[in-house]
């Protein structure tokens, strides 16, 4: 029998199909992957090798390019290239609500991922953090965009109210309700502006 011309299989497909399952379950299994793509499991670890970690950290990679391309242009000031990575970090993420905690319980080392994250690193280093600054920066960042894309899965409905128990809060729901646009991001937005604000104590403290 012929052997056919393309492959049946690639790293692509692989990770493709991987993220596909956890958009629609919120996890995968090697087994279930390898019967999605409809091939054996050892076909399945002739292409990912390193198993389940190295399909999440291709599902990384996925999710993350639009963010992870991202470049500094020259001269620009650190808390504007911070908010143009914070956002699309957070639009990649948001597509993809149910990928964050499988991606959060795994060490960052997709090489396209961390070649983002050192972008952001760099500018912060040009603006004069030292190490530890740079690392808290980028945590607290990854904080809020992880939270947020979690919040854009999140159903509409997030709080009941309460009535009467609860007065306070009802009232604060009755005026969302109604309002244009989206509340988790606007949320998003609000929570990047006061800790950009912040962060800048601790990215320009004297050293």
């Amino acid at each position: 029998m012929a052997r056919p011309t393309t492959p049946l299989l690639s790293r692509e497909k692989v990770f493709d199909a991987a993220l596909a399952l956890v958009d629609g379950t919120g996890s995968f299994t090697m087994p279930r992957l390898a019967a999605e793509l409809g091939v054996s499991a050892s076909s399945l670890y002739h292409h990912v090798p390193g198993g389940r970690a190295e399909v999440v950290e291709g599902v990384r990679a996925v999710v993350s390019r639009p963010f992870a391309v991202l470049r500094a242009a020259e001269g620009e000031p650190w808390p504007e290239f911070a908010q143009r990575w914070a956002r699309a970090y957070r639009r990649s993420m948001a597509a993809h609500p149910r990928v964050v905690p499988l991606l959060a319980a795994q060490t960052v080392s997709s090489p396209e991922v961390l070649a983002g994250y050192e972008a952001l690193a760099q500018v912060l280093e040009r603006a004069g953090a030292d190490g530890r600054a740079v690392v808290h920066v980028i945590t607290v960042l990854d904080c809020l965009v992880l939270g947020s894309a979690l919040d854009a899965g999140a159903p509409v409905e997030v709080w009941a109210d309460g009535g009467a128990a609860t007065p306070a809060m009802g009232r604060a729901l009755r005026a969302v309700t109604g309002e244009a646009g989206d509340r988790s991001a606007e949320a998003f937005e609000l929570g990047l502006a006061s800790l950009l604000g912040g962060l800048g104590a601790v990215v320009d403290r004297p050293r």
